[in-house]
């Protein structure tokens, strides 16, 4: 899957926003058009924050874990109320490990 392939995925399924046609721009939140362009949760880590908020509104539970030991960043996401069958992802930075996680989370 192709970085623009990840950030489309996570806008529609997690943060449930809608394509104006087939421009570049989005239904946001409030209902207003954005520029997809400045939303990017793999380079972004506020973008990447959003995800993990809306998953949180959705009753996922997000732990992130940066670890002294290591370079990686490590993510799990599960389900609040069951707590079991956690979506581990691990990467270099922080906002690719909530992709990753986000992703398997959702699929």
């Amino acid at each position: 899957m192709t970085d623009q392939q990840i950030v489309l995925t996570l806008a529609t399924k997690v943060m449930g926003w809608k394509r104006y046609g087939e421009t570049e721009f989005w239904y946001g939140d409030n209902g207003n058009l954005f520029d997809s362009s400045f939303w990017n949760p793999l380079q972004n880590i506020a973008d990447a924050w959003q995800v993990v908020e809306k998953l949180g509104e959705s009753f996922w539970e997000v732990n992130i874990d940066l670890g002294s030991k290591s370079p990686n960043a490590r993510v799990v996401i599960y389900r609040t109320y069951t707590r079991k069958d956690g979506h581990v992802a691990i990467a270099s930075t922080v906002q690719e490990a909530i992709c990753g996680a986000a992703l398997r989370a959702i699929a």
